[in-house]
């Protein structure tokens, strides 16, 4: 058991499965959009290119770069 050390998660990798709140419409095609996440602004994307309006709550999925999906 002391030589299969468990991966700890990062920063980052703690919000996947979380919810988030979206505060600028998410637009894949005008490449809009933000959520507000643990007090952070992150830029947002739909993994599905749907459109998601302001004040939604959404699920983040995955985090590319400074990304969130």
């Amino acid at each position: 058991k002391y030589l299969r050390v468990m991966p700890t998660k990062l920063n980052a990798d703690r919000l996947i499965g979380q919810e988030a709140l979206v505060t600028e419409p998410i637009n894949n095609l005008e490449e809009t959009g933000a959520i507000r996440m643990n007090g952070v602004l992150w830029t947002a994307k739909s993994t599905d290119d749907t459109q998601i309006p302001a004040g939604t709550r959404v699920c983040i999925e995955r985090i590319e770069g400074a990304k969130v999906y």
